[in-house]
């Protein structure tokens, strides 16, 4: 009966090590309890050297896997296509200029050779009048037709230029005589016309870049004219032509200039965009293999767009710009987490 005992026993003792051993966790709970620790035997000594073993492997492997989770310190993994769906773009690191500028405003016009007056050539009644305020039109395109008053012949008029009806002065059945019947304006070329005050006239040439912009539209374009104004205004001005092409402008619109008055060339310089602030610090994500790491960075001259830099980026390394305080949330984030 005892020996029957015993066998069980045993056999149970066996079955119990080889499943301690199979389960980190478990084994690592049972290595602490005190019925192992308080044992003599050789076999509870195995057992608690195999728990000792199986408790550091367990560490490391939690550790890792804390490692893998979190990422490097300082370091985000993000694909080319997860970059392409958020918007993250980069640019290389080179040599530039740092440019000092002066800021103007002014008006947007139209070229005089760019606006006609239609008018009938001779006194009669208006018997079609095909445009209205808003329509484009094309150069010989149809606008009216008058029935003169002394030969009672109808005759056409048509556009002598290309562009939009920006005014309609007459109707069918109305008596043309020397009004203007519609105005055309083509606005594929503008004119901004910015104020120089007399402090400023000596900055300010023919040929200087402009940075022209209003609210979330930009465009560049040089100074061509510099031009008296009117007898009893405090400034001259300073024409730039800007290509309206697309119709993103219009005729009216107050813009600001940014006329570059002097530059610099630096070693290197970097995308404002690409600057983000992280405790206290000025930090840049420099593009790695697998995604960016977080780089801080020392800073010279700036413009307003580009910054010199002193340290902290190479030439030819490539940068995080637009939407870079993205990667930024995203470190904070999982700083945030790894600490907790």
């Amino acid at each position: 009966m005892n020996n029957h005992f015993l066998a069980n026993n045993l056999k149970n003792g066996v079955l119990l090590v080889a499943l301690l051993l199979t389960l980190p966790f478990t084994l690592t709970s049972y290595a602490t309890s005190p019925v192992v620790t308080h044992g003599n035997s050789h076999a509870d000594k195995k057992v608690a050297e195999h728990a000792g073993e199986h408790e550091d492997d367990h560490t490391d492997e939690h550790a890792e896997t804390q490692g893998d989770e979190h990422g490097e310190e300082g370091h985000i993994e993000i694909s080319a296509e997860m970059m392409k769906t958020v918007g993250i773009t980069c640019q290389t690191a080179n040599p530039g200029e740092i440019k000092q500028r002066l800021t103007l405003y002014g008006t947007l016009t139209t070229e005089p050779s760019s606006v006609s007056q239609v008018r009938a050539r001779f006194a009669g009644m208006i018997t079609k009048l095909t445009v209205n305020v808003g329509d484009k039109v094309k150069k010989g395109q149809l606008i009216a037709e008058i029935e003169s008053n002394n030969s009672l012949m109808r005759y056409s008029v048509y556009a002598a230029i290309s562009g939009m009806v920006t005014k309609r002065n007459a109707n069918p059945g109305e008596l043309a005589n020397q009004q203007v019947l519609v105005t055309i304006e083509d606005h594929q070329k503008l004119w901004l016309e910015l104020q120089v005050f007399a402090t400023q006239q000596s900055k300010v040439a023919i040929g200087q870049s402009v940075s022209i912009s209003r609210e979330q539209q930009f465009t560049d374009s040089a100074i061509s004219q510099l031009l008296p104004s009117s007898k009893n205004s405090p400034f001259i001005i300073a024409r730039v032509p800007l290509d309206n092409t697309q119709g993103n402008w219009f005729a009216g619109n107050l813009l600001k200039g940014a006329v570059v008055i002097n530059k610099k060339s630096v070693p290197l310089v970097i995308d404002n965009h690409a600057i983000q602030v992280m405790k206290g610090k000025k930090v840049i994500f420099i593009k790695n293999d697998h995604g960016f790491e977080v780089r801080e960075v020392s800073l010279g001259l700036s413009d307003g767009q580009f910054s010199q830099v002193l340290s902290g980026l190479n030439q030819g390394e490539s940068y995080g710009v637009k939407n870079s305080y993205l990667l930024k949330a995203e470190l904070e984030k999982s700083s945030a987490a790894h600490h907790h």
